[in-house]
């Protein structure tokens, strides 16, 4: 039974719910107290311990349904009859997991699988449950015996294993070995072979179709359970890696979500930088000054902190065609942040600059990037027109605790660089962090004015990718810190 429990634990994590382990030690009490027997308690208990949050419970009810639930051939097992096999795909959520747990975990002894093939199961099979041969189990229309059979084989080759869909052959036909399919595939042979015994051939035929269906049908079953979360995973590390421009239409909703997380993991990781306290570093001339009245005995102790002061952020992206797909994820990835930044204020140009605070602060934050992206346009890009009104607008406002964030390629169709306006902001402001998607080797050719700005820049990097943005951002609200 435990190991049962083991394989639903490992469903939960396909299903990209994680589990801790003292989450497990309470489950494993829970079904101790409540059995196997009742479906609907046995899944209030186990949800209890293992759901923590509401969408931690649906992910966990989909995954408790799945995990226990049968085909008819299966079905027919947890409940132990011996009828004709019909080997079609009936899902029954209401079935009573119990039987097919304990079928999964009725293993036969060890001993007993080293007995040949001409033993008392017969010629032309494996021996497994009750001794008898697959071609016997296949010709009685044992389903009981033939579903513990396909459990046992599974667990044999590790089918709570299988990740990728390129798997599902290999586990299918593995599965079949394990049952005795090779024994049983000589048996037809020999049968056709012999005239007494054509008959036999022509029923073991259609059987052993139907069983290499059923197989193929549980591993795709197994597949849906077990590798979710980890293909998830692949395509998700596969984004990430990707330029951003070569992100397909498709791919945003799942590339928001993934922004999503890591904006959370950078602001959790932040938090708890913030005013931290590093115990064991004494400030010595505070501490004897403070206590000079009381003939130097140290009655109060002062502690060195550092305090993490959130930064200031203006955040002005080049939404051209050329790098919109870039400002759209620097974009939703700042705003996503939250309290992380104390003050953000976000701007988009194309040939001139626009500011789009109030958007993000009215509209959710990824209607507020699409709305961004359809509103500020223009014929051509004019980097020289933007840095004039960043120097009309913003320059006052930028002092020693703002940084300023641009993102762009610098290429600015032969027009004026003015990059005297990027020496300002270099000289006023804490940071000027320039995030180009070209490579460093593209710059300076053609149109491109980046190698005149980058001597302005504290920070000139390429940046194409999540990964590229996610270190960027890192890195951004790490260093805005001093010592108190």
């Amino acid at each position: 039974m435990q190991a049962t429990l083991e394989d639903f634990f490992k469903a939960l994590r396909g299903s990209d719910l994680e589990i801790s382990l003292n989450a497990q030690v309470d489950a494993a009490r829970a079904v101790a107290l409540v059995g196997w027997s009742d479906r609907t308690l046995l899944k209030s208990a186990l949800g209890t311990t293992l759901a923590k949050t509401t969408p931690d419970r649906a992910l966990y009810d989909d995954a408790f349904d799945r995990f226990f639930r049968f085909s008819s051939f299966e079905n027919m097992a947890a409940q132990g009859s011996p009828a004709k096999p019909s080997f079609r795909p009936d899902t029954d959520p209401n079935a009573n997991p119990a039987s097919d747990a304990m079928a999964a975990q009725d293993l036969p002894d060890p001993a007993q699988n080293k007995q040949t093939a001409t033993g008392s199961g017969g010629p032309g099979g494996c021996q497994g449950s009750g001794g008898q041969a697959l071609s016997q189990l296949l010709l009685s229309g044992d389903s009981a015996a033939l579903a513990k059979r396909m459990q046992e084989a599974a667990r044999e080759v590790g089918l709570t294993d299988i990740w990728f869909f390129t798997q599902k052959g290999y586990y299918t036909q593995k599965i079949q070995q394990a049952m005795g399919l090779e024994l049983l595939d000589r048996e037809i042979s020999d049968a056709k072979r012999q005239t007494l015994a054509p008959e036999r051939a022509k029923d073991l035929e259609p059987m052993r179709k139907k069983l290499f269906e059923e197989v193929r049908n549980f591993v795709e079953r197994k597949l849906a359970l077990y590798g979710t979360a980890p293909t998830r995973q692949l395509h998700d590390d596969f984004l990430q890696s990707q330029k951003l421009s070569n992100i397909e239409k498709r791919d945003f909703a799942r590339m928001h979500v993934i922004v999503s997380k890591i904006a959370k993991r950078l602001a959790d990781r932040h938090s708890r930088r913030k005013k931290k306290r590093v115990r064991g570093q004494l400030d010595f001339r505070k501490t004897l000054r403070k206590n000079a009245a009381y003939d130097g005995v140290m009655f109060e102790t002062f502690w060195r902190s550092k305090v993490m002061d959130r930064p200031r952020v203006v955040a002005i992206c080049d939404v051209s065609g050329s790098v919109r797909q870039y400002a759209r994820f620097l974009l939703l990835f700042l705003h996503s942040l939250g309290e992380q930044v104390s003050d953000l204020r976000s701007f988009a140009f194309t040939n001139h600059l626009v500011e789009v605070s109030d958007t993000f602060e009215s509209l959710p934050v990824e209607q507020a990037v699409d709305k961004v992206m359809q509103a500020v346009g223009g014929s051509g890009t004019d980097y020289g027109q933007t840095l004039l009104d960043i120097e009309a607008q913003l320059l006052d406002d930028i002092d020693r605790r703002t940084t300023v964030l641009i993102l762009g390629d610098a290429r600015n169709n032969r027009g004026q660089a003015q990059a005297q306006v990027m020496q300002l902001l270099y000289q006023r402001a804490r940071r000027v962090i320039w995030l180009n998607p070209e490579p460093v080797s593209f710059w300076g050719l053609g149109d491109s004015e980046m190698k005149r700005y980058a001597p302005y820049c504290h920070i000139a990097r390429e940046c194409n990718s999540l990964a590229h943005l996610e270190s960027t951002l890192d890195a951004l609200l790490r260093t805005h810190s001093a010592s108190a």
